[in-house]
């Protein structure tokens, strides 16, 4: 089981739920969770959906690295999603 990162999103398979751990002044965590994703995530998600299905389609090896260049952004941007203001 990975380690939950502070400062972002994380799912949790032990809650079964997202949560997100805010590092306090004091040293202690503050632990935030909710059962629905974050809307940056559905977002994001949908436009990994989006890219993939232009991959798939594309014959242009050109076209088909930059599309996966697009898709490897936005999959790091997920894996260091903020909490909303």
């Amino acid at each position: 089981m990975r380690k939950l990162s502070p400062n972002r999103w994380n799912w949790s398979e032990k809650d079964n739920k997202w949560v997100f751990i805010e590092s306090c002044k004091n040293g202690e965590y503050s632990y935030q969770y909710s059962i629905d994703p974050p809307k940056e995530f559905v977002d994001l998600t949908y436009k990994i959906k989006t890219l993939n299905e232009k991959m798939m389609l594309t014959t242009d090896p050109q076209e088909n690295e930059k599309l996966f260049n697009e898709m490897m952004k936005i999959s790091k941007r997920i894996q260091n999603m903020r909490k909303e203001s």
